[in-house]
């Protein structure tokens, strides 16, 4: 057991539970179907749920597992600023779809995820952020290449 994963997870929980508790004071808006409340609901949700698989997968680590998590940090951290700085160059040519789903796949496989779970949620991921902020939440997203198939 890596008791600080346990406790990291159990801070994101509780977190995402106070944003979703205060999301739920906010103002209705007359003539739509979702308020101000829709995005913070949506990110206390998934605060709170990454926070469960945080804390249950350092509650069944075997114990050894810490020091060699502990050992690849740096690198963990370097690759991911990386991915970061990489996504923020890319975005205004290649656009959002591709941007972010190179960089989920990239994040995945840094963090020790497979190859198929990796490229599934780099698909699957782009297109459902694409539907909440685009479609529902009305934010524009870059198309960069993909600009004569956009709808």
């Amino acid at each position: 057991m890596r008791l600080g994963d346990v406790l990291t997870g159990g801070a994101l929980v509780a977190g995402g539970g106070l944003v979703a508790h205060a999301a739920r004071g906010f103002p209705r808006m007359a003539g739509i179907a979702y308020g101000p409340d829709l995005f913070p609901t949506i990110a206390a949700a998934g605060l709170m749920l990454c926070g469960l698989a945080i804390a249950a997968e350092g509650a069944r680590a075997a114990p050894g597992a810490a020091a060699e998590q502990e050992r690849l940090a740096p690198g963990r951290i370097i690759a991911l600023l990386g991915i970061v700085a990489g996504t923020a160059l890319a975005l205004p040519w290649l656009g959002f779809h591709l941007t972010f789903a190179a960089a989920t796949l990239a994040a995945c496989r840094v963090f020790g995820g497979g190859w198929i779970a990796a490229a599934a949620l780099g698909a699957v991921a782009p297109l459902a952020l694409h539907y909440i902020f685009y479609s529902l939440l009305r934010v524009p997203l870059p198309w960069g290449v993909l600009t004569p198939v956009a709808w």
